[in-house]
């Protein structure tokens, strides 16, 4: 642990690297369980959620804001290590990062497929070949807020706790369920957790008020140029347009997820728990 008086400006300091390293390599990630946030409202999310956080590094502008100078109180509260660096160091670990002074570093939580997959009352995004970690993150924020349950990154997603994803989301990794899973072991288990698969496709037959949604529900989406792959198509139950205007041929990815998302919360009669 760094001794409080000590501001480090090393851009070479252990926990600087690590930091670094972590931002950069999804696989390293997914090894050290860990993951980067940062920013005032997400150290805030990260607090009131009670997040396992392992390391907070906290630069000079931290206490600049109201809110801010309250997350740094908080934050000596706990036993959390806390690194004093200076907005340069912030700023070559993440761009934007140092005009917030706060960099956290979080336990990566391990969720169990077959456990987001089975709830009694599940509706569960799944999501394929969604490269950008906006979209995705996008889509995580509006998952939590219109009452899924979690989510299921297959391939080609990007990682769900990049720092873009987790920025994009706003703290919804801190309470909803994600995981990452191939499509094999996906489908298996939602077949043996008998969850109505409900596709995206612009060629699908129904309109999503036609489907009923309020049964336990896999909404599953595609890239916006590919789609699905045929595997999950053959697979789904029912497959669903989202009506458009004449000329309109696509949504971008988080757009239709949260029409889904949103017919999905009025036909449950946006009882959230």
């Amino acid at each position: 642990m760094t001794p409080a008086d000590r501001v480090v400006d090393s851009l070479q300091n252990a926990a600087v690297r690590r930091a670094r390293a972590l931002e950069s390599d999804r696989s390293l990630r997914e090894r050290e369980r860990t993951y980067l946030a940062w920013g005032v409202h997400l150290a805030q999310e990260a607090l009131a959620s009670r997040a396992h956080l392992r390391q907070a590094l906290v630069g000079p502008r931290l206490p600049e804001s109201r809110d801010g100078a309250d997350v740094l109180r908080r934050l000596r509260a706990t036993t959390l290590p806390i690194v004093r660096v200076t907005t340069r160091v912030l700023e070559s670990i993440i761009e934007g990062c140092g005009d917030q002074g706060i960099l956290l570093l979080a336990g990566l939580p391990q969720h169990d497929l077959a456990a987001i997959l089975g709830l009694p009352s599940s509706l569960v995004l799944a999501t394929h070949g969604v490269q950008d970690p906006g979209n995705l993150g996008s889509i995580l924020r509006s998952a939590r807020a219109l009452g899924a349950d979690g989510l299921v990154a297959l391939e080609g997603c990007a990682d769900p706790f990049g720092s873009r994803a987790v920025r994009a989301a706003m703290g919804t990794q801190f309470t909803l369920p994600v995981a990452s899973a191939t499509t094999a072991a996906f489908l298996q288990k939602a077949r043996a957790s008998r969850l109505q698969l409900v596709a995206a496709d612009p060629a699908g037959a129904e309109a999503p008020p036609g489907v009923d949604l309020a049964r336990p529900t896999v909404l599953l989406l595609g890239s916006e140029g590919a789609g699905l792959p045929e595997e999950i198509l053959q697979a789904a139950h029912r497959r669903v347009r989202i009506p458009m205007a004449p000329g309109v041929s696509s949504l971008n990815v988080h757009a239709a997820a949260a029409a889904l998302l949103y017919e999905t919360a009025r036909q449950r009669g946006f009882l959230f728990r």
